[in-house]
């Protein structure tokens, strides 16, 4: 045996180093029995696929699943998660959100109850919690924001709790070393797209797995080409809390000898166009605004969004904190220098203490405060 290690090393031959284990689940659903077929996500989910087996990922596949078919390709997926470096999701097709918690939706959903979500559809943190528990870096790519006719009719069936169901896909951050990318804004409705692709299928194909370039870096011009394609209509968003670079295609030593110079980095540039993107397609959408001003804190575009949330929301909670709890109860301070964030506050301590006052049958005396 050590003699033929010499040898090795006489000839130039290097033993090689075992490759990073990496697994991907890929759905794409279209067919649907109980809504409007999409065109493309099923093409989606057949191209990624495509593209991470040659990226070196053990890929599970499934294309136009109903509910069975959808549980049975996820265990089959997390079987293969044991000892994986990197574990990766992407899904194509219908998705909605029901407070605050997405969920996939298969082909043969109907949801014409609340009591449906849970029986009839798949709820992300199904997935990405054994991914978590499995794979120390998780990817999660989440095309699932097209606009849904079954989450609207779910919404009318749920009557005045229909405000629970939101448009397109929530808000959702996942553990440490996990990167959930959305084709768009949380709430926003995402385009199925008129090509073979959604535009943002479109421009992950051609910019994830840059020789060389890491996943945030990819993401950036994924985002450049979808606002482009979208005329500014559809912003892709991400939560990351990855606690390294991620390369989805490391260059050779070779390649990296003989590439061209490295392009400047436009980060900080590419942050204030994609917020003043988004800031200008949220309109009056408060729940989009909230996102801007919190995202882009301390930036133009965060103090116009935290300016403009001011004009919409403020005179709603003074009408309700000063008009309904003026009084004997409770004396909230009203006047013209109270800021919504405040008033909001006040608003909220005033609930509070009526909850507290009905257990003991106390009635709360709050002196005119400044917060």
């Amino acid at each position: 045996m050590r003699l033929a290690l010499v040898l090795f090393m006489v000839m130039g031959f290097v033993l090689p180093v075992e490759a990073a284990k990496r697994v991907a689940l890929v759905i794409g659903n279209s067919a649907y029995t109980n809504a409007t077929a999409l065109a493309n996500p099923k093409n989606d989910a057949e191209d990624v696929a495509k593209k991470l087996t040659g990226l070196g990922f053990d890929v599970t596949h499934g294309e136009d699943l109903s509910l069975t078919g959808m549980r049975d390709l996820v265990r089959k997926f997390q079987a293969r998660l044991e000892g994986a470096d990197v574990a990766l999701l992407y899904y194509a097709g219908h998705g909605l959100q029901v407070n605050g918690t997405n969920y996939l939706v298969p082909i043969d959903a109907t949801l014409a109850t609340e009591e449906d979500v849970g029986f009839e559809t798949v709820a992300i943190d199904k997935i990405l919690g054994p991914m978590e528990r499995a794979s120390a870096t998780n990817l999660v790519f989440l095309d699932a924001c097209r606009n849904n006719p079954l989450a609207k009719n779910l919404a009318r069936s749920m009557g005045t709790r229909s405000a629970a169901v939101g448009n397109g896909l929530a808000q959702a951050g996942g553990g440490v070393g996990t990167l959930i990318a959305f084709a768009t804004q949380p709430g926003n409705v995402a385009l199925d797209g008129n090509g073979r692709n959604s535009p943002f299928t479109e421009a992950f194909l051609k910019h994830a797995g840059t020789p060389g370039q890491d996943i945030m870096r990819d993401l950036i011009m994924v985002r450049q080409d979808v606002i482009k394609a979208t005329d500014g209509a559809q912003v892709t968003w991400d939560n990351n809390s990855l606690t390294g670079t991620v390369t989805l295609y490391e260059q050779s030593s070779d390649l990296r000898a003989n590439a061209p110079a490295a392009l400047p980095d436009t980060t900080a540039d590419d942050a204030k166009k994609t917020a003043e993107a988004v800031f200008k397609s949220a309109g009056d959408d408060v729940d989009l605004l909230r996102v801007v001003a919190e995202q882009y804190k301390g930036t133009v575009w965060g103090s116009m969004a935290e300016a403009k949330l001011s004009k919409l929301v403020k005179p709603k909670v003074e009408e309700e904190a000063c008009g309904v709890a003026r009084g004997p109860v409770v004396n909230f301070d009203c006047g013209g220098n109270t800021t919504f964030f405040q008033a909001d506050r006040q608003f909220s301590m005033h609930r509070m203490a009526r909850l507290d006052a009905r257990k003991d049958n106390r009635v709360p005396v709050f002196p005119a405060t400044r917060l």
